[in-house]
Order: C-alpha cells, then sequence, then structure tokens
C-alpha cells in the first residue's frame, strides 16, 4: 500500500463521496476502493482530465477584460428566452 498526501479540501470531498457512495447503494466503501475508482475513470476520460488540468482559471484582471469586450454574436437577444433558458419558464422566479 502507498500513501498519498492531499489537501484537506481533496479529502472532504473524497469523504463525501466516500459517504454519498454508501447511502446510495448501502454499501461501505473504502478510500482506497473509491480511489482506485477514480484513478480508472481518470484513465477512461484522460482528455476531459488534461483538459481540467492544463486550463487554469482565469484571473481576475482577464475576466475584468473579457467583461469589458463584448461581442457581437450576430443574434438578436430576446429577453424571455434568456428566461426561458434559465429559469425554464416564461418570467423568472420571484425573490
Amino acid at each position: 500500500m502507498i500513501t498519498v498526501k492531499m489537501s484537506d479540501e481533496a479529502k472532504k470531498i473524497l469523504e463525501k463521496l466516500q459517504a454519498k457512495i454508501t447511502l446510495k447503494t448501502g454499501e461501505k466503501i473504502s478510500q482506497q476502493q473509491l480511489l482506485d475508482e477514480i484513478i480508472r475513470l481518470s484513465e477512461r476520460n484522460e482528455d476531459q482530465l488534461f483538459r481540467q488540468i492544463t486550463s487554469p482559471p482565469l484571473g481576475e484582471e482577464e475576466i475584468n477584460k473579457l467583461l469589458r469586450t463584448p461581442m457581437d454574436w450576430g443574434v438578436e437577444t430576446v429577453e424571455e428566452e434568456i428566461d426561458i433558458a434559465l429559469y425554464r419558464e416564461e418570467t423568472p422566479p420571484e425573490e
């Protein structure tokens, strides 16, 4: 067996996944078994994993630059269609 160091956040996520699997299946799975499955899943989805790892999140400056540069997509925006896409209904929900 090998010891793997991980961040506190990753450990919490692993424990949460472990608990969800136990609740859903009624069977307890060890963290080792869960990590084995996660590794196999990652191997089958390498492209997605590589994109996630090699695409760092945008910094605040990059985000602001994108927000300052609107693009014309050549499509007329209709508010009602946006509401339907966002809320799956004709009007936005009341707050």
